[in-house]
């Protein structure tokens, strides 16, 4: 079940940004008003993770996400997008409608309705 969490950092000069957690999964929502212009949800938390990214004026994209562990004898880097031929979109659109029937209506059905378009 995703909760948000209320106090997320607001990066100046973006969009005004909403996260939502949860065990399986993190949502993170960019507003500009009252209108989404992107969403990104990072699905299969640790090693493995994926992210699919909506955008506005791009639509969606699928990447794995490097955690930046670079092994033995290496600091942490941040992480970072890389490409991911992998995306199960049933699967996907099954773990977000578990975790996010307790969103508000409107924002769920917007990123619904969004994954049910995605085709890769």
């Amino acid at each position: 079940m995703l909760r948000e969490i209320t106090n997320s950092k607001q990066a100046e000069g973006e969009p005004r940004r909403r996260w939502f957690t949860g065990e399986q999964m993190d949502l993170y929502v960019w507003y500009e008003g009252d209108e989404v212009v992107q969403f990104q949800i990072c699905y299969d938390k640790g090693p493995g993770e994926q992210a699919l990214t909506w955008r506005h004026d791009v639509g969606l994209s699928h990447h794995a996400v490097d955690d930046g562990e670079g092994g033995v004898f290496r600091m942490k880097s941040s992480p970072i997008l890389k490409q991911s031929s992998r995306f199960d979109r049933d699967r996907v659109c099954a773990l977000f409608t578990d975790a996010g029937r307790k969103l508000e209506h409107d924002l769920f059905s917007f990123i619904a309705s969004r994954l049910e378009e995605y085709r890769q």
